[in-house]
């Protein structure tokens, strides 16, 4: 595992454990949120749970080695999260929202992108 993939697993926990904690603690920006997409309180906690989840995945991932279970963890969650993403962007580019809205979901997936390409064996 490079320095890099490691500094950049770090900062995506922070980033996934921050937003996906908000969205299971549905505070009122998440609900407005939540409200704007078209999403229940039940549907967005669900996806806060997968976000905190995905990052500690990256987290615990950092001690990973070769193609160990970790390994492999981090790979699963990097992907899932990079799909996440993904989908935040389509649904923000669906509702009609402005880039800035959706720039953040788009930053975040392609640094998941480039931390699970860092961690690729080879």
């Amino acid at each position: 595992m490079t320095v890099a993939a490691a500094l950049l697993s770090i900062a995506l926990f922070l980033v996934f454990g921050s937003a996906g904690a908000q969205k299971l603690s549905f505070n009122p920006a998440m609900s407005k949120a939540a409200g704007h997409m078209g999403f229940s309180k039940r549907a967005y906690q669900r996806i806060g749970l997968l976000e905190v989840l995905g990052g500690l995945a990256l987290l615990v991932s950092c001690v990973a080695h070769g193609s160990s279970f970790l390994a492999i963890l981090n790979e699963v969650a990097a992907g899932c999260l990079v799909v996440l993403m993904a989908l935040a962007v389509v649904f923000h580019v669906r509702k009609g929202d402005a880039v800035k809205f959706f720039a953040p979901a788009l930053v975040i997936g392609l640094l998941t992108l480039l931390e699970l390409i860092f961690r690729l064996p080879g």
